[in-house]
């Protein structure tokens, strides 16, 4: 291959990032509502009880099968947020930020707190999981127009 070859060849990739970009990295803010409403209710039912968490672990399965097919009906794929580049810091950001709120979730549930204090950590959850989003998304969205290289 020669360099015009490989200049070509790069241009079409750009070209292919960008019409990415304003396809996949553009969800709707129902979208990012979803996924704070999956965190909310997982760490809301490991707050309150054992039987709670259960049902909730199943409905949340139950949304994330519904949120994917979505995405992949919408866009043709879906994008996880176990990749290489800047996103993968967003998502530790993310993962260590939903440790905390399992472990908080967990210590309120042992501690007998009352239903509005783990209603309330639900409540965070939503937030956290949909600003989230939002930010991974912005940076998700820089990447493909080649800004976060």
């Amino acid at each position: 291959m020669n360099p015009e070859e490989a200049q070509a060849a790069l241009a079409g990739v750009r070209s292919a990032e960008g019409r990415l970009a304003g396809k996949v990295a553009n969800c709707p803010p129902w979208r990012h509502a979803a996924f704070g409403g999956v965190l909310a209710i997982l760490i809301g039912s490991i707050a309150i009880s054992t039987q709670a968490q259960i049902v909730g672990t199943v409905i949340v399965l139950a949304l994330i099968v519904l949120i994917v097919q979505s995405d992949r009906r919408r866009y043709g794929v879906f994008v996880n947020g176990y990749r290489r580049g800047k996103t993968r810091s967003m998502t530790l950001v993310y993962l260590g930020a939903m440790t905390t709120m399992v472990a908080a979730a967990m210590y309120m549930r042992v501690n007998d707190f009352t239903i509005w204090s783990k209603l309330a950590l639900a409540l965070i959850a939503f937030a956290l999981g949909t600003a989230i989003s939002v930010k991974w998304q912005a940076i998700f969205r820089r990447e493909l127009e080649g800004g976060a290289r």
